[in-house]
């Protein structure tokens, strides 16, 4: 339950693929909650998810977080120039001297009712996420062996028309319920990469996910941090990030001076170690900034 939205999960099936330590606990910002909350909201509707942002692993760590804290199985597949229709389906592979058929992170996510996060989704070829369309659309997907990926809504239909045996025959595997997907990827063109196609975009919710504020990078360093590092210090180096961002924002031709989360936690617990060094220099041995400007 996150504030008035709340979501019934079964206890997981395989404990082990349920992420851990992807929260803060009683100090994650506001922004944050509410990223959660929308989530878990789309998560009851039985909606798919796509969060866009900036470069960095603040979706990630959201999209794992929140299925940490729903207790949800995940099946995670990064998504390359590389990813071909087999690393989406199944995979011929060499068992015991036999070649069989191995199903692939998204085959697995939708029989077991797992949450599938499709990560770099602005890299896939054109030709081969449309893969995935009728999986998320209908929730239906043929197999290369034999089989037939049906919704679970139509299958329950036929289970009164047809005997178990008939239903075993015909190869039809029933997509669990509780699959999801959660997609992340960088909005083209203001970055490179391939848009996404009009009818595959159509089928998630999406959100766009912004850089932490103030308060989320003061919760993401811990008390101790900010308390060596000292708050003057502190809000100059939040000050200069916010004006590397405003920068970006505003200079189309420097769409690639981004400033992510991660790497301004790094600073800032550097320049806790490291009192006496200067802010600006810690700054470009972190982030070259400089080498972006004209």
């Amino acid at each position: 339950q996150i504030g008035d939205c709340e979501l019934a999960v079964p206890p997981p099936l395989q404990p082990a693929l349920v992420p851990i330590g992807y929260g803060l606990g009683d100090e994650e910002d506001q922004e944050s909650l509410g990223h959660l909350r929308w989530m878990l909201q789309k998560f009851a509707l039985g909606q798919d998810l796509f969060l866009l942002g900036g470069p960095g692993p603040r979706r990630r760590r959201l999209a794992l977080h929140i299925c940490e804290l729903a207790g949800l199985e995940v099946e995670y597949v990064r998504v390359t120039r590389d990813t071909t229709e087999a690393d989406l389906k199944q995979r011929r592979d060499i068992v015991g001297g036999t070649a069989t058929w191995t199903d692939q992170a998204p085959v697995r996510a939708a029989l077991h009712g797992r949450v599938l996060i499709l990560d770099g989704m602005e890299k896939a070829e054109r030709n081969v996420l449309p893969t995935l369309n009728n999986l998320l659309e209908n929730r239906e997907m043929s197999l290369d062996d034999g089989r037939f990926l049906v919704s679970p809504a139509r299958y329950d239909a036929l289970r009164p028309t047809l005997s178990e045996s008939s239903l075993s025959s015909s190869r039809l595997a029933r997509v669990h319920p509780s699959f999801r997907v959660i997609a992340l990827g960088l909005p083209v063109p203001r970055y490179p990469g391939f848009p996404l196609d009009p009818p595959l975009r159509s089928r998630f919710q999406g959100r766009d996910i912004g850089p932490l504020p103030a308060d989320g990078v003061v919760a993401a360093l811990g008390a101790d941090v900010v308390a060596a590092v000292g708050w003057p210090r502190l809000q100059g180096l939040l000050q200069a990030a916010e004006a590397i961002r405003m920068l970006e924002e505003t200079e189309a031709k420097l769409s690639g001076l981004h400033l992510s989360d991660s790497t301004l936690l790094h600073v800032a617990r550097t320049l806790a170690l490291f009192p006496a060094a200067s802010i600006g220099n810690l700054l470009r041995r972190h982030y070259p900034y400089h080498l972006q400007l004209p």
